[in-house]
């Protein structure tokens, strides 16, 4: 199972909702709603979602680093 903090890391990174469900093997809407419970975990929109792809919101900009963080200590650790 991948973390909610790897799929919104590789949003950012792809800059797709579909290009991340179809490099990790999941639907478009999978994708979607992983984003939207995490934003309403944290409590705030962490993405802008338009014609031009998603933006990252101010608070969305402070996520990254530390997700990415995270998402690399969990799969360190589930490998060792």
């Amino acid at each position: 199972m991948v973390s909610k903090y790897a799929i919104f890391c590789s949003v950012i990174e792809l800059g797709s909702f579909t290009k991340t469900a179809k490099q990790l093997n999941y639907s478009q809407s999978a994708v979607s709603q992983t984003i939207k419970n995490l934003e309403e975990k944290i409590g705030t929109c962490l993405l802008m979602r338009g014609n031009e792809g998603i933006k990252l919101t101010k608070d969305g900009q402070t996520l990254p680093l530390a997700a990415q963080q995270f998402a690399k200590n969990i799969s360190s650790t589930i490998h060792d």
